[in-house]
């Protein structure tokens, strides 16, 4: 019985890969979810398979600076979709794919720490970096602390605006 959606992904650090496409196939029949490229320039498609369980509504993705990573690249695969509307401000820009390897050999049977690395990139489903770029809204509304606070959220008030646009 509801019209539209608004997927609130401000101040969301991302997560695993797996739930991020797990999300996104949840809205999408079909299409590009990410593209991802390893270290030798090797890339892996994941794509949507046919059976969403949201209905075809519209909706409304609402991110800011702190969006980052899984959340990024949901809020890409939706809009490139066409699937969703991006409100907001610029995302972080965390696209890369990380492993983290135990460093060994030191004597200490915990281990000697570990590092941290970045082995490939998160590609939007049109093939655009994410890494240091963000995801650039389709609709900018930018907010201070002070706006929040004398005007309340002008970020969800564009997001019910856009939503009611579209109906």
């Amino acid at each position: 019985g509801f019209s539209g959606l608004i997927v609130d992904l401000r101040g969301n650090p991302g997560g695993l890969l797996s739930a991020t496409v797990q999300a996104a196939d949840e809205f999408l029949d079909s299409g590009t979810i990410l593209i991802e490229v390893d270290a030798a320039g090797s890339r892996t498609t994941h794509v949507a398979r046919k059976g969403s369980t949201v209905p075809d509504i519209p909706i409304v993705v609402l991110q800011d600076q702190s969006s980052a990573s899984g959340s990024e690249v949901l809020a890409a695969a939706l809009r490139d979709n066409g699937r969703a509307t991006i409100v907001g401000t610029r995302s972080f820009g965390k696209g890369t794919v990380n492993q983290i390897q135990p460093l060994t050999g030191c004597g200490d049977p915990d281990g000697c720490g570990a590092l941290y690395l970045s082995v490939g990139r998160w590609l939007a489903p049109g093939g655009e970096q994410i890494e240091g770029l963000g995801v650039v809204p389709d609709i900018l509304v930018e907010m201070t602390f002070d706006e929040y606070v004398e005007q309340g959220d002008l970020q969800m008030f564009a997001a019910i605006d856009e939503l009611r646009s579209q109906q």
